[in-house]
């Protein structure tokens, strides 16, 4: 089996795995990660097939929805699908530790290091969290949890150690504990260019919302 017949066979679970999930998870999420990583990749020059796996399967099992070890699960899943065998052993730590660790809390963990081509699927995986499309994932799931969008009474920025522990209490709050420091976790130069453009729609948005939150406009 070829590098690109895995990918497609892996395009085809993923599409059926995650077409039930939320708007902010679902297929077309994962899409435009592969998309992002394969531009991403056009100059950093890594390991193209496994920037497309670690991508692709980078939300088949994430910590939200998912409770238990994903390394060991995507392992299981690469031998259901029958591509296992067809994989460089290298290749298969190299995904499953990556996708296991993408999430935007790894960064509180210094000891992760992460391959160039997890870095390039994480940097695609983040710019899908700013810009237009971030903000519109972000109130989708929001909404979907029953979160308000914005409390002028709760208004305090949590730290990294309280984000981590309980998360953003409203939509505008998560807007600051998390999109605003995604520009600067950012691992690649070309990535780089791609979320400057990103961080700024995000900062338009938030003094528009407050404009018009506030009845100044």
């Amino acid at each position: 089996m070829s590098e690109e017949e895995i990918i497609e066979k892996t395009k085809s679970f993923v599409k059926e795995k995650c077409q039930n999930e939320d708007s902010s998870h679902d297929w077309w999420h994962i899409q435009r990660v592969y998309r992002n990583g394969m531009l991403i990749n056009k100059e950093e020059k890594a390991n193209n097939f496994v920037v497309a796996m670690i991508t692709l399967l980078h939300d088949v099992y994430d910590h939200k929805f998912f409770d238990g070890d994903i390394e060991e699960k995507l392992e299981e899943t690469l031998k259901e699908l029958g591509i296992y065998n067809y994989m460089e052993e290298s290749d298969i730590k190299n995904i499953t530790y990556s996708c296991a660790n993408l999430g935007f809390s790894s960064n509180m963990n210094t000891k992760i290091e992460l391959s160039i081509e997890g870095k390039i699927a994480q940097d695609a995986d983040r710019l899908d969290g700013i810009g237009a499309i971030g903000i519109g994932r972000t109130f989708a799931y929001d909404g979907g949890k029953g979160k308000p969008m914005y409390d002028p009474d709760d208004v305090a920025i949590v730290t990294s150690e309280e984000y981590k522990k309980r998360g953003s209490k409203t939509t505008i709050n998560h807007f600051h504990d998390k999109l605003l420091h995604i520009k600067d976790l950012i691992n690649t130069d070309s990535a780089k260019k791609i979320a400057e453009e990103r961080h700024k729609f995000l900062e338009i948005f938030l003094d528009e919302f407050m404009k018009e939150w506030n009845g100044e406009k």
